[in-house]
């Protein structure tokens, strides 16, 4: 019996048909996995003497989300008084950090980041978390 050739083989018109679906596809993708989209706007610029939070909400050695206009934030304070606030939302792929144990951590692939810097001290994350600046005025975090 002879052998057949299985190879499928298509026309020009059907590959680069092929090329533009996958490519809309891509497309979609990324949209859909933008920190944007799935933020609520991090990222973002924040004016000065917003409100974020009590500063008593904020554990010593810890920290806490909260949301200002639609921005995640992440505030931490590794000692009493040395407050930080970063973006909450990784920059691996967007998903929602929170401080556990003295370090900023992405539950969705395990990323970490320093409480005082926002740098990345492990996992796939490859950028800080965006810094915002702080002041506390009678024990209430406000933006700087």
């Amino acid at each position: 019996m002879a052998a057949r050739n299985l190879t499928p083989r298509f026309t020009r018109r059907e590959v680069i048909g092929l090329s533009a679906v996958g490519a809309a596809g891509v497309a979609i993708a990324l949209t859909g996995c933008s920190t944007e989209a799935q933020a609520g706007g991090a990222g973002g610029v924040l004016k000065s003497g917003l409100e974020i939070g009590p500063l008593s909400d904020v554990p010593v050695g810890g920290g806490r989300n909260f949301e200002v206009q639609g921005t995640k934030l992440v505030v931490t304070q590794p000692s009493e008084g040395e407050v930080h606030a970063f973006s909450a939302i990784c920059t691996h792929e967007g998903c929602v950090v929170g401080c556990r144990d003295k370090i900023i951590k992405c539950d969705c692939h395990q990323a970490t980041f320093d409480n005082t810097t926002g740098e990345v001290t492990g996992g796939p994350a490859d950028g800080a978390l965006q810094n915002y600046p702080v002041v506390v005025t009678d024990g209430v975090i406000y933006t700087a």
